[in-house]
């Protein structure tokens, strides 16, 4: 098996550009995209479970919208008008589900049970499959809306009405609830702005950097190193204790904060103890004014990803690991052309030898890290 081919993808997600031939003030690529899925995805299942009360696996709807567009690292970005074109589209599906296909055989074969549910049958014509193509017609709605609001008229207002159009007839109530929440609800509407504009905050200020990186980028990295960590111990090693919920909703999260705080650099926040409590305590404070002007019924789950992302629970920790782990692998990518992060990338190895134990971390340094390093797939 291949497992590191699942992290080249992860990372590859960020350069499959989205919107480009219509020259956007915002750019937008395939791993910004389906973190906001994945995002809106948690609001959904929230109001699924908490507001209309149906029975509905979050964990699966999550990993569905996280992964929903891994193909298009193979496929590319294809174009909706192109999709949809009656000659076409029955090849296009086929493609995808080829490529979906192979993907999972990359996993080890504890792994792909779960991982053809979250990929393969990401938009099936399942109650959570129907729920992704709206989440992921909900957020191209929000990204046009955007682009409309800079310049009135155009490609980009007209998407707009069309999709805010096809989502107030969505079948799916929680859909329309959203819909109506973002029009009327000032808690939602600011909550989803801080979702939208996280590709904004750039990371590794004040690096030379090579690779580009955003808050956006990086929690879909980090959702989708947890959720491959998760499987892995839960299907391998038999921990059967995590919560996938909980785990993917933290790692979605975790950063949403730096929408109003910014990515403070880490030699900063960790200058002192006292300079890290404070950060900590400001930091918290921040995620629980975000989470207490969302409606009542979401604080609860809310206040548990956001203000507890990396809190003393396993979940937490599992966060804590892929949140260093993706530091480490964009260490290593920089490295290769930019010597800059050599340190940076000895001193985040160090850091996951000496603290992590758990099963997931050990596989990932004898297998995973040896690939991409040694291997040359992320070349």
């Amino acid at each position: 098996m291949n497992n590191s081919h699942y992290f080249k993808s992860i990372f590859q997600m960020q350069y499959v550009r989205r919107w480009q031939e219509y020259s956007p003030r915002y750019e937008d690529n395939a791993a910004s995209h389906s973190f906001r899925c994945a995002a809106i995805a948690v609001l959904i299942s929230i109001i699924e479970r908490r507001l209309l009360m149906k029975a509905l696996s979050p964990a699966e709807l999550i990993g569905k919208a996280l992964l929903h567009d891994l193909n298009e690292t193979v496929t590319g970005s294809i174009k909706y008008v192109t999709k949809k074109e009656k000659t076409l589209t029955s090849h296009i599906q086929r493609l995808e589900s080829e490529v979906n296909h192979q993907l999972v055989q990359q996993l080890s074969k504890s792994l792909q049970h779960s991982f053809t549910q979250y990929i393969v049958y990401a938009e099936d014509a399942s109650y959570t499959g129907g729920l992704v193509r709206d989440i992921d017609s909900f957020d191209a709605m929000l990204f046009c809306k955007r682009e409309s609001d800079l310049q009135q008229g155009g490609y980009f207002t007209a998407r707009y009405q069309e999709l805010r159009s096809q989502l107030l007839s969505s079948p799916n109530d929680s859909i329309r609830w959203l819909l109506h929440a973002y029009e009327q609800d000032q808690g939602i509407t600011q909550f989803l702005q801080y979702i939208l504009n996280l590709d904004m905050i750039e990371r590794w200020g004040g690096s030379f950097n090579l690779i580009p990186d955003n808050d956006a980028t990086h929690s879909f990295r980090v959702a989708a190193i947890s959720l491959f960590h998760a499987h892995l111990e839960k299907e391998k090693y038999h921990v059967d204790h995590i919560n996938v919920y909980s785990l993917l909703g933290k790692a979605i999260m975790h950063d949403v904060v730096e929408g109003v705080s910014g990515d403070v650099a880490s030699p900063i926040k960790h200058s002192s103890s006292e300079v890290k409590e404070a950060f900590a305590q400001f930091e918290a404070q921040v995620a629980r004014d975000m989470v207490n002007e969302l409606p009542s019924f979401m604080v609860e789950d809310m206040m548990d990803f956001l203000v507890y992302a990396k809190d003393d629970t396993y979940e937490g920790l599992l966060v804590d690991i892929a949140d260093k782990i993706d530091a480490l692998i964009k260490s290593n990518l920089e490295i290769r052309n930019n010597p800059h992060y050599a340190s940076k990338y000895e001193k985040q190895l160090t850091h996951i030898q000496h603290r992590y134990e758990n099963p997931s971390v050990l596989f990932f340094l004898a297998y995973i890290l040896h690939d991409l390093t040694f291997d040359h797939v992320m070349r």
